[in-house]
């Protein structure tokens, strides 16, 4: 994380307040969301029970919810390339710019690759289809691409089958 801040401040002196900012409160919402047991965030039973846990973090990560990385960013650097920066980065892991990324989505894949690296599978998230497909091929299974399923066989109250 710091030759990564090193080497933006090398490239933008002029915003290195601004970066540390930008990525201070990265860092704010990543501690947040990483210090509590998150489970399912649609049980609010569940999340009650979280914020009487950690009434500090789940505050802060309410505060963000409604806010987008673009917006963040733009509180504290005005450097045009740098903020395009920051709309790659966001685009590479939200598909949209910083603009249209949520700050808490933005925060957690910004900081989590500094914090023990993120693991995609090798050939990327298709290559866990192609192994599934290939392991069940190796098994015995056939496998018919666009074929419609109309029924599960099932043996024992195990599948064992599907009709076509």
């Amino acid at each position: 994380y710091d030759d990564f801040i090193e080497e933006l401040v090398r490239k933008f002196p002029h915003e290195k307040e601004g970066i540390l900012k930008f990525y201070g409160t990265c860092w704010k919402i990543f501690n947040s969301l990483n210090s509590l047991e998150l489970k399912s965030l649609e049980e609010p039973l569940y999340l009650f029970g979280q914020f009487f846990k950690k009434p500090l973090e789940c505050l802060t990560l309410a505060y963000y919810l409604p806010q987008n990385a673009g917006d963040i960013a733009r509180k504290f650097i005005k450097d045009q390339q740098l903020l395009s920066f920051i709309d790659a980065e966001c685009f590479i892991v939200s598909t949209v710019n910083a603009l249209k990324t949520p700050m808490i989505n933005a925060s957690m894949v910004l900081c989590d690759r500094h914090f023990g690296g993120i693991n995609y599978p090798v050939g990327g998230v298709g290559g866990i289809a192609v192994s599934l497909a290939n392991g069940l091929v190796e098994k015995g299974s056939a496998i018919r691409y666009k074929a419609n399923v109309t029924n599960v066989i099932l043996e024992n109250g195990k599948a064992v089958g599907v009709r076509l």
